[in-house]
């Protein structure tokens, strides 16, 4: 059957049906364009004539939305192998420092595979993981140190000062010890501290010993009440520690009954 085509005004024809419908297709003609054959009463438009033919679903290509037509759908292959390293060292560096470095070496070369494969690997979010992680302990270690580097002084110097008030504390008793002595012996201090422990007045002689902070070689206290008794003058040192402690420090223990820390420059 041959069909007669009114575009514009103008007629044109005979064409047979194939090149009627391959002009459709190509834009040369429009469905709204006029056609008539041999039979019909009046010009109809050339879509109801002619309707396009209905494509099958199977045979249509799959176009994604970065794909053209005529162009092969692009598939992802795969996650990046690196993102997926990045992602883990990230995660072990929470722990362990090194694996840091890695995650953020990892993490940059991933991201760069990534974007040239132009959507053929995976593991963007991987890799942001590793490079996060990474340069967060990156920063954090830094900075953990070096508050550690300030605090670590802090807390020796606290704990040193904690083993001389219990130094102090430890010459209080054997000081309260020597009085006691001298009450039951005409105000005469012992020859030694021997006699304390012998005659019960002190029963504990642990307290003869220093903390370890304190004990140096050679530490311990040296008696200087052999001789004196408790009516000599109040600044009378009568038992004072052997050797300074690390701070060059002594404990240092009076007539009358007080006992200090002092420098060991600063001693008679």
């Amino acid at each position: 059957m041959q069909f007669h085509v009114a575009q514009n005004g103008e007629k044109t024809g005979p064409f047979e049906r194939e090149e009627v419908l391959r002009r459709l297709v190509a834009g040369e003609l429009k469905g709204s364009d006029l056609g008539w054959h041999e039979g019909l009463a009046d010009w109809e438009p050339l879509s109801k004539l002619i309707p396009p033919p209905i494509p099958n679903p199977a045979a249509l290509p799959i176009f994604g939305p970065t794909t053209t037509p005529g162009a092969a759908p692009i598939v992802p292959a795969g996650s990046s192998g690196m993102a997926l390293a990045s992602m883990i060292c990230g995660i072990l560096g929470l722990l362990l420092w090194l694996p840091c470095i890695p995650a953020v070496i990892l993490g940059h070369l991933s991201l760069s595979a990534i974007k040239k494969s132009a959507g053929a690997l995976g593991g963007r979010g991987m890799a942001i993981t590793g490079l996060v992680t990474g340069y967060l302990m990156i920063a954090a270690i830094p900075l953990i140190a070096i508050l550690a580097a300030l605090a670590i002084p802090a807390f020796n110097q606290v704990q040193i000062q904690g083993n001389q008030m219990k130094a102090v504390n430890n010459a209080k008793q054997i000081v309260l010890g020597m009085k006691q002595y001298a009450a039951d012996h005409e105000g005469k201090y012992p020859a030694t501290l021997e006699p304390l422990f012998e005659e019960q007045i002190l029963t504990d002689r642990r307290l003869l010993e220093f903390p370890s902070q304190l004990n140096v070689p050679d530490q311990g206290w040296e008696y200087l009440g052999a001789g004196h008794t408790d009516t000599d003058p109040g600044n009378l040192i009568i038992l004072i520690s052997r050797k300074a402690d690390r701070t060059k420090k002594k404990i240092v223990a009076r007539n009358d009954g007080s006992v200090s820390v002092e420098r060991e420059d600063a001693v008679p």
